[in-house]
Order: C-alpha cells, then sequence, then structure tokens
C-alpha cells in the first residue's frame, strides 16, 4: 500500500531590499522625502516577520574631519534605528547598526555620501 504524506513546501526566503536613505550635509534628520524609503523597509518586516535590517550610516570625507564625521554617521544610523522600532513598531532585536563615519565612502563619485543605507533580509 501507498502512503501520501501531505508536506507542506518552506515559504520562500524573500529577496532582500536596500533602501539608501540620504542625508542634508552636517544633518542627522530624515527629510520627508526619505520617510517613504523607511515604511518600505518597515512594511517588508512586518510582511517578513522572521526577517532582520541591517543599518549602516557613513558621512562624507570631503567635508568635516573624521570625528566629527564618525558622530554624524552614528547619529544617522541611530536615527534611521528609533525611526524604525518607535515610529514602525519594528522589534529592536531584528535590526543590527553600525557606523562607517567617513572611512568607506559608498557614493564618492557625487554629492550623496552623506547617506544610511538600509539592507533587509
Amino acid at each position: 500500500d501507498t502512503v501520501y504524506v501531505n508536506v507542506e513546501a518552506p515559504a520562500p526566503k524573500p529577496e532582500s531590499i536596500r533602501r539608501d536613505i540620504f542625508f542634508v550635509i552636517r544633518n542627522s534628520e530624515i527629510s520627508k522625502a526619505e520617510m517613504p524609503k523607511l515604511e518600505e523597509i518597515a512594511a517588508y518586516l512586518n510582511k517578513y516577520p522572521e526577517s532582520k535590517v541591517q543599518v549602516t550610516g557613513y558621512a562624507d570625507k570631503g567635508t568635516g574631519s573624521p570625528k566629527i564625521n564618525i558622530g554624524y554617521a552614528q547619529k544617522r544610523a541611530d536615527i534611521v534605528v528609533n525611526t524604525l522600532v518607535n515610529q514602525f513598531g519594528i522589534s529592536r532585536d531584528r535590526i543590527s547598526a553600525d557606523s562607517k563615519g567617513d572611512t568607506v565612502q559608498p557614493y564618492e563619485k557625487n554629492e550623496l555620501n552623506r547617506v544610511t543605507i538600509c539592507i533587509a533580509e
């Protein structure tokens, strides 16, 4: 006799998403224009409750000093994390945060180097 077992396939792993949150020079406030990107990250995290997000803050090497820039990069990462937690209800344990200051320049070729990059997967 043949026995058939109904086995549910595991849920497909979602593709990761990346949203770059840009900041005005010498500023660590999220503008209204950038807020929809955080809404997308939060919606993704709500849709996939096992997913986590990596938040990394950066600053422009062409302005300020390394000491000042590490502070801006950290503040930018912190404000993104706090917004995800406090405004969108994402659990803090699902968020990893890092700051590169001006030691890494993800947008070195243009003026968009004041950024926090969020990658959710």
